[in-house]
């Protein structure tokens, strides 16, 4: 079943990067959050491995301490080359 739900941009931005960080999806997150809630334990074959999508990513996320949006710039900034321009 489909549900619409509306969550704080800055809420929202922050699962996106957890999930990213876990390998999972958002909608795999939010469900384990319900089970969690209502005390069902989470299924088998619901159970994602690690680093299952996201490979080297998922690994590059359980390094940054921070995931706000300055911190993932910083970041993106370290891995970066000036070219020299002609």
């Amino acid at each position: 079943m489909k549900a619409t739900i509306d969550f704080d941009e800055g809420l929202y931005r922050r699962l996106k990067v957890e999930a990213a960080r876990r390998g999972r999806t958002v909608r795999d997150l939010v469900a384990e959050g319900v089970r969690h809630v209502l005390g069902i334990p989470e299924a088998p074959a619901a159970a994602v491995k690690e680093e299952a999508w996201f490979g080297v990513l998922g690994g590059y996320g359980r390094q940054q301490g921070r995931h706000d949006l300055k911190a993932i710039r910083e970041s993106v900034a370290k891995g970066r080359t000036r070219k020299k321009s002609r």
